[in-house]
């Protein structure tokens, strides 16, 4: 019997943990301390938002594969 597939949860976890790493990565002051304004940080949002929730659900079911390989039980 195999064992749990644990690619689904780990992907999910991954875009959530894409998506959080996205907010703290758009909402970041520029280097010189200057705040960004609103609609600049929208559109920041916007644009991230495309790239950083899916490569985040790429990683996690990779990390998920991993898992599943590990954790499988042989018989």
């Amino acid at each position: 019997m195999a064992g749990p597939n644990l690619v689904k949860p780990f992907s999910i976890a991954g875009f959530v943990a894409g998506e959080i790493y996205l907010l703290f990565a758009a909402l970041a002051p520029y280097h010189n301390g200057q705040e960004v304004q609103m609609a600049g940080k929208i559109w920041r949002i916007l644009a991230a938002s495309l790239f950083f929730g899916p490569f985040g659900a790429v990683v996690g079911m990779g990390v998920g594969l991993l898992a599943t390989g590990i954790f499988r039980k042989r018989p």
